[in-house]
Parts: structure tokens; sequence; C-alpha cells
């Protein structure tokens, strides 16, 4: 016989020798666990399965890529800025007061560490991760399967205002920005216009414009004729460059409103819309089965980990009576 095979011997000889404790040490873990597995709280389990947008906002651009389309799924930045949101005390704050949670979880408002006793016991109830195919999951339990279903729902409905407030933050004063830079681009424009019209009206022209004056002034017959055209080229001759330059500026001011103009829709855009910035896959609804705790297992691994453990002393025990001894 092998040392191995007389080592398994031995052992299988000595659980034998000790079967009468380790059976009362499994009746008793079997007993004590199912006891306590009946005591244990049933609690139900309600999903929400979604993904986040790729785009917070809507695009005026007239060149929309790919990844500006409102219809474009996330991928692993967004849905990580998701689980941030998901995890904010914004949202557990709004669920703790909205649901009454304090009195719902049986928390001790005597205690010292209430705040932390209920944000642990939220955490072990409602937790958010993200599955293999890259979707956010947000997870309830609770002792209530409708209300395991409702905050569930209310969780992801409480995203979007989150996120938009946090967008709406920064958007608006971006649009109060671009406001104000579109009124004192249209005042100059305006301005300038005014400019341009009160030189018009004395006469100033350029470019063709001087040309046809100086024809018509070699060609008038009429003597006030000839003078209103020679008015009109001496104030040319002394504004038109002004005028010119009027123009040339006019242009210039015209297609920074033009971008300021679609820069303005698209702050006001971002500052007043209200978007889901997500798309659920599939609500929760209330579970018809408890999903803890789940009996059977408590009992078996309690049981087997009592039989072992009894091994485990009694092997010990038998080593410290050989080395006595000894």
């Amino acid at each position: 016989m092998t040392a191995t095979e007389n080592e398994s011997y031995d052992l299988i000889s000595f659980l034998w020798k000790n079967k009468k404790p380790l059976i009362i040490i499994g009746i008793i873990a079997f007993i004590s666990s199912a006891i306590v597995s009946l005591i244990i709280e049933e609690k139900f389990e309600s999903t929400v399965t979604l993904y986040p947008a790729k785009t917070s906002s809507v695009t005026f651009s007239e060149v929309i890529t790919e990844d500006q389309s409102v219809s474009k799924f996330g991928e692993d930045e967004e849905a990580e800025q998701m689980l941030q949101i998901l995890e904010s005390s914004s949202i557990r704050g709004k669920i703790i007061n909205k649901y009454n949670l304090l009195k719902h979880y049986d928390i001790d408002q005597k205690s010292k560490y209430v705040n932390t006793d209920l944000t642990k016991t939220y955490l072990d109830n409602i937790n958010f991760k993200r599955n293999n195919n890259g979707a956010v999951l947000i997870n309830v339990l609770d002792k209530n399967p409708d209300t395991a279903a409702l905050i569930a729902n209310d969780i992801a409905s409480l995203f979007d205002s989150i996120k938009n407030a946090m967008i709406h933050e920064r958007a608006v004063t971006d649009f109060e920005i671009k406001k104000q830079k579109l009124k004192k681009i249209k005042s100059q424009m305006q301005q300038l216009r005014d400019t341009m019209t009160t030189l018009s009206s004395m006469g100033v022209v350029i470019d063709d414009a001087y040309r046809a004056l100086t024809e018509g002034y070699i060609n008038a017959k009429d003597s006030e004729m000839k003078k209103s055209f020679k008015n009109k080229m001496n104030m040319t001759e002394r504004y038109g460059s002004i005028l010119k330059s009027f123009q040339i500026k006019a242009e210039f001011l015209s297609e920074r409103l033009a971008t300021m103009e679609t820069s303005y829709e698209q702050a006001e855009s971002d500052a007043n819309s209200y978007l889901s910035h997500k798309f659920i896959v599939e609500k929760a609804y209330p579970a018809e089965k408890k999903a803890y705790p789940i009996r059977w297992l408590i009992v078996v691994l309690s049981t087997f980990s009592s039989i072992i453990l009894g091994i485990s002393g009694l092997l010990i025990k038998n080593k410290v009576e050989l080395l006595k001894v000894e």
C-alpha cells in the first residue's frame, strides 16, 4: 500500500470512528441553518435594463455626424457616466425621502450612526452594474415586490432629471453669454446699415455706380442735372472709400451673425430642452418569486461548512492527544 493510499485509509478510518459526533454536528447545523433561513426576511428583486444615449442635445448643425444623432446608443464612456449619476447622492437622497426608507428599512433613528446605517442598507438593496452587452442594470431588492419595481423605475426616471439639471446649469450660462453676443452683433450691424443708408442718401456710391455717375455727368444737357451728378461725384470721391469699407465690414458681420445665430439656437435648445438621455430596454415589474434568501443553499452550505469545521476540530484534537502521548 502506498503512502497516499495509507493516508486516505487512515482518514476514512478516522471519519468512521468519529461518525457519531460528525452526524450530530451535521444534524444540529442542518436544523439551525433551516431555522435561520426561515427567519431571514424574504426579498423580491426588480431590474431595469437601459442604455445611455450618445448625445445629450439636439444638434442644429447642417452636417450631423453619426455620433451627434439622438438615436445613437452610448458606449463605454457614456455608460460609466450613467453609473456615476445613478450612484450619486442626489438620486439616493430623493429615493430615500420619497419612500421614507429610514422607516421602511427599520433603521434605528436614535442610533449615533443613523445616516451611515441607512446608506449601507440602501447600497445593500440597490445596486447598479453593467452586463456583458454593455447595458446598465438597476437592481432593487425589497421585502415588497411592488416597492422594488417602483424604486427601480423611479431611479431610471431620476437619471434624466439629474443629468438635465447638470447640463442646464452650464447651458443657461452659455445661452445668456451667446444671447448678449448676438444682441451686440445685431446692434453693430444695424448701426452699420444706418450709416450706409445715410451715405447713400447723400449720393455716395461705389464701383459701377460711380462710373454711371461719370457717364451721366458727361451726357447731361441740363445744368441742374449736371450739377446734381457733380455733387454726387464729389460726395463719392469724399466718402466712397468709407462706404466701401463699411460694405466689406457688413459682409464680414453678416457671416459672423449667421454663425452666431446658429450657435445661439443651439445654446437656446440646450438651455430649454429636457431630453431623455437613455434608452429603456426593459422596465421593472413586480417579481412573482422571491430572490432572497435561497433557503436550500443556505442549509446546504451551512451544514457542509459545519461538518468540515467539525472534522478540522476533531483532527486537531486527535493530533494534540497524540503529541501528549509522545
